[in-house]
């Protein structure tokens, strides 16, 4: 996402010394939150269609996980994760753990997803470092695709206005096409797609150097970069079969795409998907406190420990029982609401609403996603698929028109050839009931239409 700003100025807070993302547009001041509607200081609402940044997984203001936490902060708040551990923490990787795909046994608890995304790679080239496998220090990630914010990261993300900027400083990650089904180009998507893809993963990897691969880094399910496109049957079968064939470990990247967002807890369940790490962040914190996991193997930790026995990262705030106490207390309110049943089921049902009242809309030209995460696509031309150019900052004006509604969406752009296109995510918080996803359409076909009249 760029910057993207498009706010009323007669709520601007005066004197501000916050260093806001965008510069030159003002923001609303948001004074409460509950469930999924926020409120400004001016006493209007919004229906939090993105759920901020696709964050807030148990909604606003749920006292159940204020208090856990705040019993938390009462006990300690804080200890450092290179000198102990603490019952909140043990407890909340024990249930990651148990719920997580074959294999992964063991939790580092982090404070972003790109802090993550960033340990997991460490894991995976130190893992090498320490089997004498030096070579191997070369990472595989797909576009479109994007993996955080810190400097590999965001090395690993395809995001060319980015890579622009940064350039000097990015590692060299080399990319393969992603499962994009609208945008494919492929005959028959889901017959041809799985072996498509894994051909072309297959030939990167030798034109690299089997020997010189660690690892491969995907989303199950693809965020705002491909607006929640789906791989077709069959693909992740074949990508872990390739990886498997050249000793390639493959990183999910659940950040955005698991914690329940999708109807299942683990996205990689969808797929029978069993990677060799797994990340997760945003929805597993709800937004209370940042907090992150990266899943690992027991027989992975176990090589490391007979070799230097010790995990060369560390950051301020691991294993940080604050953080621990947020996920914990957003798992338990998952588990005690059916939360993740309610994404699948209410999804479904959304899913259905946009596509019987949204894909029909002038411009546009797909509905992608499952569960509670959904992206709207927008073209010039729904026959040729033809996004509309960037200089027209289409995304830019649909969201005033979102902010006029009362419906705050998640944009992102260049999807379509890297520079152009426009869409929108939907990522509510997974309590949404029935009613609040035909008010969320509702409100979102109001801002389209009205937008659209000035095309």
């Amino acid at each position: 996402m760029i910057g993207f700003c498009w706010m009323n100025s007669t709520v601007r807070y005066p004197d501000g010394h916050v260093l806001l993302r965008s510069l030159t547009h003002d923001y609303p001041v948001i004074v409460k939150g509950e469930g999924v509607w926020l409120t400004d200081r001016e006493g209007k609402r919004y229906l939090d269609a993105a759920g901020g940044a696709m964050v807030t997984s148990v909604g606003h203001g749920n006292r159940e996980v204020i208090e856990a936490i705040t019993a938390q902060l009462g006990q300690v708040a804080y200890v450092n994760g290179t000198q102990f551990t603490t019952e909140v923490t043990e407890r909340f990787a024990d249930r990651l753990c148990a719920r997580a795909p074959k294999g992964l046994s063991r939790c580092v608890v982090l404070s972003s997803g790109s802090e993550a995304v960033e340990a997991a790679v460490k894991f995976v080239r130190q893992l090498w470092v320490e089997r004498g496998q030096l070579r191997r220090g070369v990472f595989i990630a797909r576009t479109p695709g994007y993996h955080g914010n810190t400097l590999f990261a965001l090395s690993a993300s395809a995001r060319p206005h980015y890579r622009k900027l940064f350039e000097p400083l990015l590692s060299d990650v080399r990319m393969v096409n992603a499962p994009y089904e609208y945008r494919s180009g492929l005959k028959d998507y889901a017959k041809d797609g799985a072996d498509h893809y894994a051909r072309e993963l297959e030939k990167l990897i030798q034109e690299i150097g089997p020997d010189k691969v660690a690892g491969f880094l995907a989303e199950p399910i693809i965020g705002s970069s491909a607006g929640a496109s789906l791989p077709p049957p069959g693909y992740f079968a074949r990508i872990a079969e390739v990886c498997r064939r050249y000793g390639i470990l493959l990183i999910a990247d659940e950040v955005l795409c698991g914690s329940g967002r999708t109807g299942k807890f683990f996205a990689s369940e969808h797929f029978g998907l069993e990677p060799d790490v797994l990340v997760l962040g945003k929805g597993i914190n709800g937004g209370y406190v940042p907090a992150s996991a990266v899943l690992v193997k027991d027989e992975h930790v176990r090589e490391i420990k007979a070799g230097t026995g010790y995990f060369l990262h560390a950051q301020t705030y691991m294993q940080a029982p604050c953080m621990s106490a947020a996920g914990l207390a957003c798992l338990d309110y998952m588990e005690k609401h059916n939360l993740v049943e309610n994404s699948a089921q209410v999804g479904e049902y959304l899913h259905r609403k946009l596509r019987e009242e949204i894909l029909p809309l002038p411009s546009v030209g797909n509905v992608a996603g499952k569960g509670l995460l959904a992206g709207v696509e927008f073209v010039r031309d729904k026959a040729t698929r033809a996004p509309f150019a960037r200089s027209e900052k289409r995304v830019e004006q649909l969201l005033t028109h979102g902010f006029a509604q009362g419906v705050t969406l998640w944009p992102n752009v260049g999807q379509a050839d890297g520079v152009n296109g426009d869409l929108v995510m939907l990522a509510p918080p997974l309590t949404l009931t029935q009613a609040e996803a035909d008010e969320l359409v509702a409100r979102l076909r109001r801002a389209i239409e009205s937008w659209a009249r000035g095309i």
